[in-house]
């Protein structure tokens, strides 16, 4: 088993999770075929910054539960899904602009007990690569 696991590409292989380590989800119904987190912690371990994002299989009767239990949890934010954006405005303490217009939310920010959306996707604008790099930015380094 452990030869197979050395194959396989984690966003924690070889790491830890401690109690000063900021964590960020990746809600969605299929989290762990979604790239994203693999993406955004090269950059994280690069830089050697004490944060991981993991992914999160939520399905649709959970998302609620899940997303509005966020603000009592030790996660410091998500990305959404996009099967999911739609639904997690209505659960934003507070949005930006972007929110506002697109009327859609992607990455939630977790401070004290408020969530805060923004929508960083912007008509499909970023993804990938470009979409970690974003979220690294503005949000984790």
């Amino acid at each position: 088993m452990s030869e197979n696991m050395q194959n396989i590409d984690t966003m924690n292989l070889n790491d830890e999770i401690k109690i000063e380590t900021k964590l960020y989800g990746l809600i969605a119904e299929h989290a762990s075929p979604n790239r994203l987190f693999v993406l955004l912690n090269k950059l994280v371990k690069a830089d050697n910054v004490d944060a991981m994002m993991i992914p999160m299989n939520i399905r649709e009767d959970d998302f609620y539960f899940t997303l509005s239990n966020m603000k009592k949890s030790h996660v410091n934010g998500a990305y959404i899904a996009q099967e999911y954006q739609e639904k997690a405005v209505e659960l934003l303490d507070e949005a930006d602009e972007f929110v506002q217009v697109y009327n859609k939310c992607d990455f939630v920010l977790r401070d004290g007990e408020k969530l805060i959306g923004t929508y960083l996707e912007k008509n499909g604008a970023l993804s990938g690569d470009a979409l970690a790099k974003e979220i690294y930015e503005q949000f984790i380094k």
